[in-house]
Order: C-alpha cells, then sequence, then structure tokens
C-alpha cells in the first residue's frame, strides 16, 4: 500500500495494538451498540489538502485523521475523563514512536485537536476520546 491507501491500516495497527477494537461502520460512529462501546474506536479520514512545496516531480498532501476512542464511565464519569487523559498519552506515545512511523509511506504525523465529549446528548456517562492528526504523504 502506498500514499494516503496506507494511512488507515497504520492507525489500526497502532490501535489495535494497544488492545482497542475498531467500529467500522463507515460514517455514523454513534451506532455502536453499548456491548461493544468500551474501548472501541473509529476512524475517519475526512479531508485532505495539497500543503507545502510542490513541483513537476513531487507533492505534498496532508491528510486529517479523526480517531476516536469510545469509553464507558458506568457510574464514574469524571473517573472515565482521567482514563481518557491516561489513554490519550498512550496513544500519543505509540503513534508518534520514530520506530512505528518511520520508513513508512507516512513522513510525519502532527496532533491537530483533542477532546473529550460525552458519547451522546443522552449519553453522558459515557465518553468519546477525539484526537484530530494531520499526516504527511510525499508523492513523487
Amino acid at each position: 500500500m502506498s500514499g494516503v491507501a496506507s494511512i488507515r491500516p497504520f492507525f489500526r495497527q497502532q490501535l489495535d495494538a494497544l488492545g482497542y477494537r475498531e467500529w467500522k461502520d463507515g460514517f455514523n460512529f454513534t451506532n455502536i451498540p453499548s456491548s461493544l462501546l468500551d474501548r472501541s474506536y473509529h476512524l475517519s479520514t475526512p479531508s485532505s489538502a495539497r500543503l507545502g512545496p510542490w513541483d513537476q516531480a513531487s507533492q505534498e498532501l496532508h491528510q486529517d485523521v479523526v480517531v476516536r476512542v469510545f469509553l464507558k464511565g458506568f457510574k464514574n464519569p469524571a473517573a472515565a475523563i482521567d482514563d481518557a487523559m491516561s489513554r490519550y498519552d498512550n496513544i500519543l506515545t505509540r503513534i508518534f514512536d520514530p520506530s512505528k512511523r518511520l520508513g513508512c509511506e507516512i513522513k510525519n504525523i502532527y496532533l491537530n485537536t483533542m477532546e473529550i465529549l460525552p458519547f451522546a446528548e443522552s449519553n453522558d456517562n459515557s465518553i468519546t476520546l477525539e484526537i484530530t492528526f494531520s499526516c504527511l504523504i510525499i508523492f513523487g
């Protein structure tokens, strides 16, 4: 796999290694069953743009990747938020580890944003850790 097609498998491999299970719905991440919610994740790649230098031989592309990790708060959502912060550290450590990302098609990975949100308006006992990355790919 090359180019942008290598991004989703890279993130899957890293999250699976941390013990998460992928919810593979293409777009609707909120229809995950309650029984599968805890420690699941959803990947989306919403946008891409050409940035940086370009010439007739190569172009730099930045592909956004949104990782949503779902955690059940059960009766203590505040503890789930603390857990999410710890999991955020673990995910960043794994994704940014040079031994994992150097040598693959992704030339660099940048953190854009992180938010901890209620899973749904009607379900604030479960939370979503939403991390947005930007991946640099060089075509050519």
